[in-house]
């Protein structure tokens, strides 16, 4: 074979080898951060995206949504707020096997397999994929004038949930550059997302088109919420309530035992969260139960809808559970279980 030979077989075999990579599709896995890949199709990057992590920063942050402050010399320093922490409200973890479900079963049947915590706010766990916070009823708690600075930008949002929803203090600058190096850290993967096989081919096709990825960026996006509706509804009424007498007792259980207790068991002395000591003692139960007819802060039926404002003398205060977070039924799972308890 003569050089022109030579040259000519290499060429065709550098064409056909760089042919074969254009056709690879684009190595995802399983721990793929989201945010990655909408960015890699032309998506526009958030404000408070975080690109390269900080590990000290992470850890910080880590801190302050667990503890409520970075630890020093074995005590938290400068809390954040003296009556809650974020941890308190908000799981950090997937609260459903994919990241579009927002249905409370699904969330609670989720819960029990994995014995987590069943609380009222929404998880952080894929708080930075989102664009919308303090979403639907929020403001007729908080206000429109605290709300909508907050609605569609996350940095407000930590402000007026750690302000207001705490009952405590602002974040630094600083503070606030590690919290986001932490939810960033935390934000949804590709294993989050109820993809099929083909929507995968879709999403990591090489050279897509302007279109194409736009569709695919669509695509993404439709497998989780963008903003977690918020409910609030007003309690059963009486003559339509079960009082215990109909529900189901092991969703009751977990739910008096991971939601309820999650901020008013003795235990919970860190940050003096409640003044109602509710342990598993009978007197607990008997009470409860005695205000299943009622309107008021003692009726489980009335409290979870309307929660208790904040005041200057009981800065701690009880949330309150929107539709999304805890069904009809589910009160009525809780108040049998209750019920049950209180006889023994």
């Amino acid at each position: 074979m003569n050089r022109i030979s030579i040259i000519i077989v290499a060429i065709i075999a550098c064409g056909a080898l760089t042919a074969s990579m254009l056709v690879q599709p684009i190595s995802y896995d399983g721990q793929t951060p989201v945010s990655s890949i909408l960015m890699a199709l032309g998506d526009a990057t958030p404000s408070h995206y975080v690109g390269t992590q900080d590990a000290e920063k992470i850890e910080k942050g880590k801190d302050l949504v667990m503890t409520g402050g970075p630890w020093m010399d074995g005590k938290v320093e400068y809390r954040l707020s003296d009556h809650f922490v974020c941890i308190d409200c908000h799981n950090i973890q997937p609260e459903a096997p994919f990241a579009d479900d927002n249905d409370p079963d699904s969330r609670l049947q989720y819960a029990k397999e994995f014995n987590q915590a069943y609380l009222p706010g929404s998880t952080l766990y894929g708080i930075t994929n989102r664009t919308s916070w303090f979403n639907g009823d929020h403001e007729k708690k908080y206000g429109k004038e605290l709300v909508d600075p907050a609605r569609h930008d996350l940095k407000n949002a930590i402000q007026l949930c750690s302000k207001e929803c705490s009952v405590g203090r602002e974040l630094t600058d600083d503070e606030m550059e590690s919290m986001l190096h932490f939810l960033n850290a935390i934000e949804l993967k590709l294993k989050d997302l109820n993809l099929s096989g083909d929507e995968m081919a879709q999403i990591a096709k090489v050279g897509q088109s302007a279109e194409e990825k736009a569709a695919s960026i669509k695509l993404i996006k439709s497998k989780y919420l963008d903003g977690y509706p918020a409910t609030f509804a007003e309690e059963i009424p009486t003559k339509e309530r079960k009082m215990g007498k109909e529900g189901n007792l092991e969703n009751g259980k977990w739910i008096y035992e991971k939601s309820c207790l999650h901020c008013h068991s003795p235990q919970k002395t860190i940050t003096d969260r409640t003044l109602f000591g509710s342990g598993k003692d009978q007197k607990d139960f008997k009470w409860l139960a005695s205000y299943f007819k009622k309107s008021n802060g003692g009726s489980v039926y009335w409290i979870t809808r309307h929660g208790t404002a904040s005041k200057e003398h009981i800065p701690q205060y009880m949330p309150i559970y929107s539709q999304e977070k805890l069904s009809n039924s589910q009160v009525e799972d809780l108040a049998a279980y209750i019920l049950v308890e209180s006889k023994k």
